[in-house]
């Protein structure tokens, strides 16, 4: 029996000694034992399942040919709850052919490479609902830690020390919306993504106290509302994103108002397409500047609502140039300007909401 009563005592003789098959399911550390008791390699050709700590295992399969011979394709199975490296059972792996069953084990930390290489083995078994420790402090990738989140339903967390995060926008937020990953939230993070939707940027800005480098990208598309949001985040005085400031935009709103048009223009050096607007909506002055702003793309056949209640028939008419579109100005109640600007608004068919109102000349 290869135990500690084996009644070898001895560690210095050349015994010869050869596993037999009644202990094929043998202990790392009695195997250990019993080659410490001679100088000749013993033959362990006949064990099929070695059981003990990852340590353990691994001390026997370390001791080498000249130590003990015939091992390598026996099944292990562990006996540790918590492994605090999870590079040992790698090692483990490598070790032998045989499958290493690690279901004992309800804890592991290692590096966020070497975990995934070891739930990624067809070698290990058991796996899938121990706690996990990632690591890693300077960068992880977002797409894996949710691919180690997709194989354990125990909590994954990362180093308090963590310095970045990076990945494209969808994985970043997938990660930290995640209920199996605990990511501290103070990281900077790097984005990958070239367009992203300025809301799902937004949500991303909202998960971490970090500041979020977005030099990637070159298009943002989304709402005239979130849009303007990312962009202020970029110019703020404590920015939470840098990068911004040159990416082209392009809005999905229907109804937008003048002036975020002409906020917008102010924050991006690109052009801004503003096709799908249908409805725009301000004071004369703001609705003339965003039509005369060679970076709005787009504009021209959308109704327009007047916000004034004083308007220049002279600005009114240079609206009127600037959409096909029917301009609202049931708003104004005082009209100022030239006799003949005065009548060509009113004879336009581009007004509507016009006749009760003062005219001064």
């Amino acid at each position: 029996m290869v135990d500690s009563s084996s009644g070898l005592t001895e560690t210095s003789n050349a015994y010869t000694i050869t596993i037999a098959s009644g202990d094929a399911e043998a202990t790392a550390a009695n195997i250990t034992s019993l080659y410490g008791k001679t100088s000749v390699a013993v033959d362990a050709s006949a064990v099929t399942q070695i059981t003990g700590t990852v340590a353990e295992a691994n001390i026997v399969y370390a001791a080498g040919a000249s130590e003990i011979t015939g091992l390598g394709n026996e099944a292990v199975v562990t006996t540790d709850t918590t492994l605090a490296d999870v590079t040992a059972l790698n090692t483990l792996d490598d070790n032998t052919t045989g499958t290493v069953n690690a279901g004992s084990i309800t804890s592991v930390t290692g590096t966020l490479a070497k975990l995934l290489t070891a739930y990624g083995s067809n070698g290990i078994t058991g796996l899938g609902n121990e706690t996990i420790a990632v690591s890693d402090t300077v960068t992880l990738a977002a797409s894996d830690l949710n691919s180690l989140d997709s194989k354990t339903s125990g909590t994954v967390t990362t180093s308090t020390s963590l310095a970045t995060l990076t990945g494209t926008v969808a994985a970043l937020n997938t990660a930290y919306g995640s209920e199996g990953l605990s990511i501290d939230g103070d990281e900077a993070v790097t984005i990958t993504d070239t367009t992203v939707d300025a809301g799902d940027l937004n949500i991303l800005n909202n998960y971490t106290t970090g500041v979020i480098n977005a030099d990637s990208l070159t298009k943002l598309t989304g709402t005239i509302a979130d849009v303007n949001v990312a962009f202020a985040a970029d110019a703020a005085s404590s920015a939470t994103i840098s990068g911004l400031g040159d990416q082209a935009v392009e809005l999905t709103d229907t109804n937008v108002l003048a002036a975020d048009l002409n906020t917008l223009n102010g924050y991006t050096t690109a052009d801004i397409d503003a096709s799908t607007v249908a409805v725009i909506e301000g004071t004369v002055t703001a609705l003339n500047t965003a039509y005369d702003t060679a970076g709005i793309n787009g504009l021209g056949n959308e109704a327009v609502t007047v916000t004034d209640t004083t308007a220049a028939v002279a600005d009114l008419v240079t609206l009127d140039g600037n959409t096909s579109g029917v301009i609202d100005a049931s708003a104004a109640h005082t009209l100022s300007g030239t006799v003949a600007n005065a009548n060509s608004v009113y004879a336009s068919n581009g007004f509507t909401g016009l006749g009760a109102e003062a005219v001064t000349l």
